[in-house]
């Protein structure tokens, strides 16, 4: 076999042509082929050229050599537009740039047959990879080269969009995949394509009913579920408790006796609030995950809630989410900024999240202590453990005197 063809077309398979299709003859400097490919010299160089050489006479006119018109100096090879490239992979014995340009649009075409439940939205979005395909596009997070783990990919994306129950990522990994890891390992790119899918920027496996843990919110204070069937009152519980997204969601109405809801940051610090039985419905949560938010939903318009979290900048990002995603005009509680020596200075990441959170209208009430937090490079005595549990409790007892509210649907 023609070695010297072979790294030609190795060198061509590189090139913007070979990506995105010939719309010219490909041309390639004679001495700068021969130079990149390590054959510029002694016996290899005089094997190259005679292998270039014999491939011109059998390509009938598809692949040639260049002259000088004056010395008949070798110039340039060039590969005709078109049929040249098929040509060139047929002498090679390999799948050409265009074949397999073709076979990936293919691919997305008949994965728009596959059945999902945003048929027309999957289909729009399949008919598109399948001409980034044919262009030369990218067409991430899907792979060109790589045909089996497409196959997986795609296989766990319709999975994915096909869920319809509530489960753990592994057990539907296992379900979906075969491979109890898979969906996590393939977390990032399955969230990609959900992007482009739905046209959501926040878009999340729980959104199929995919979560890292049961859907629940973590609750203790005077709450109740009415049901069909009966009435759950958790406000008769010392401890506690976790409540299911699904039971929220079924339930007919909810009656809140609180005077307000104070959702914290840290279990620590939850679980020794909910020693004391404050008035205050508490509700443990970092970043409101999908049994959090849809209790928040469905507590009283009217009832005013409060975030108790770490004063660091992950502690205000998380108030932002929570004001975000609810709609609810969440009001710090003791998070003020701690001036302290022996904390660690911020780091580039912490900057870029205060600066963030400084540009947002809806943080503007914090605005003091993130520009306090900025100016000292610090994050001070952030942790909420360290605020006195007696500041918290005479916080509570000020603003939890009973006041009933109730769930008007």
């Amino acid at each position: 076999m023609n070695t010297t063809i072979q790294r030609f077309a190795a060198f061509y398979r590189q090139s913007v042509a070979a990506r995105t299709g010939m719309v010219k003859d490909y041309t390639l400097d004679w001495e700068k082929f021969l130079r990149a490919t390590g054959l510029d010299d002694g016996d290899a160089r005089e094997l190259a050229e005679q292998e270039l050489v014999a491939a011109e006479r059998v390509a009938d006119g598809l692949f040639t050599i260049d002259r000088n018109a004056r010395t008949g100096m070798k110039e340039r090879l060039r590969l005709k537009c078109g049929v040249g490239e098929a040509w060139l992979f047929a002498a090679v014995g390999q799948p050409s740039p265009h074949d397999e340009r073709e076979s990936l649009a293919r691919f997305f075409q008949l994965a728009a047959l596959t059945p999902v439940p945003c048929a027309d939205e999957w289909r729009i979005w399949c008919e598109t990879q399948a001409q980034f395909a044919r262009n030369g596009d990218s067409v991430a997070p899907f792979k060109r080269e790589d045909i089996a783990g497409n196959t997986i990919l795609l296989e766990a994306l319709a999975g994915v969009l096909n869920w319809r129950e509530e489960s753990l990522v592994r057990y539907a990994s296992a379900v979906i995949c075969r491979n109890s890891k898979a969906l996590e390992n393939l977390r990032p790119r399955l969230l990609a394509a959900l992007r482009q899918i739905t046209g959501r920027e926040n878009v999340s496996l729980e959104d199929f009913g995919i979560s890292e843990k049961p859907r629940s919110a973590l609750i203790h204070g005077p709450l109740a579920l009415e049901f069909a069937n009966g009435r759950i009152d958790f406000g008769l519980l010392s401890g506690p408790v976790s409540v299911s997204a699904g039971d929220l969601a079924k339930a007919n109405s909810l009656d809140c006796r609180a005077r307000l809801c104070l959702t914290v940051e840290n279990e620590s610090v939850f679980l020794e609030l909910a020693k004391r039985n404050t008035a205050a419905l508490l509700i443990q949560t970092s970043f409101p995950g999908a049994g959090t938010r849809l209790l928040l939903n469905r507590l009283p318009a009217g009832l005013p809630c409060h975030h108790f979290g770490d004063s660091d900048p992950a502690g205000f990002d998380i108030l932002r989410d929570l004001r975000e995603k609810t709609g609810r005009e969440f009001k710090p509680v003791l998070m003020d900024f701690r001036p302290n020596s022996e904390a660690p200075p911020l780091t580039a990441d912490e900057r870029k999240t205060i600066e963030r959170l400084l540009a947002l209208p809806i943080m503007a009430d914090v605005r003091t202590e993130l520009e306090m937090m900025l100016g000292a490079e610090s994050k001070g005595a952030f942790e909420q453990e360290l605020v006195p549990l007696t500041d918290v409790n005479r916080w509570l007892r000020t603003n939890s005197e009973a006041a009933p509210f109730k769930e008007t649907h």
